[in-house]
């Protein structure tokens, strides 16, 4: 994608924030469901490697929207469906990273008592879909 305008420190620096939260996460997805529900200390890491994470993939999202006039994203998760339109990343990785969005506003609002199952499968499918925005996202650097 040529022609995009951005500040690559600000990408960068927002990139190695989710790769620094992945490494939480791999261990994590890595334990059973019974292992990971024992440990209270490693749900709570989790919980912040999924709002770190996710709030990196937001902060790169809207800085791209910003710098390339692509709107006024209503919401973060709008932010991510405008890079996706604008052809930076796909539409299903977009899905499902808003889904992470999603997630992260439970977890940053205290909506409810956070299920420590969802959790642990948040941080299964996420480490995928980060390393998928992480190569599209380093196409354009």
């Amino acid at each position: 994608m040529n022609g995009l305008t951005f500040d690559p420190q600000i990408i960068r620096l927002r990139l190695d924030k989710i790769l620094t939260s992945m490494e939480i996460l791999k261990k994590a997805s890595g334990l059973s469901l019974e292992d990971f529900l024992k440990d209270r200390i490693i749900q709570l890491a989790t919980e912040r490697s999924l709002q770190i994470a996710a709030q990196s993939v937001i902060d790169i999202s809207t800085h791209l929207v910003a710098h390339n006039h692509w709107g006024t994203p209503k919401s973060y998760k709008d932010s991510v469906d405008i890079i996706s339109k604008n052809g930076v990343i796909d539409s299903n990785l977009a899905a499902r990273l808003i889904d992470l969005v999603k997630l992260r506003n439970v977890i940053v609002h205290v909506y409810l008592e956070i299920d420590p199952k969802i959790i642990h499968k948040s941080a299964e499918y996420s480490v995928d879909d980060l390393k998928k925005f992480i190569e599209a996202i380093k196409k354009i650097l």
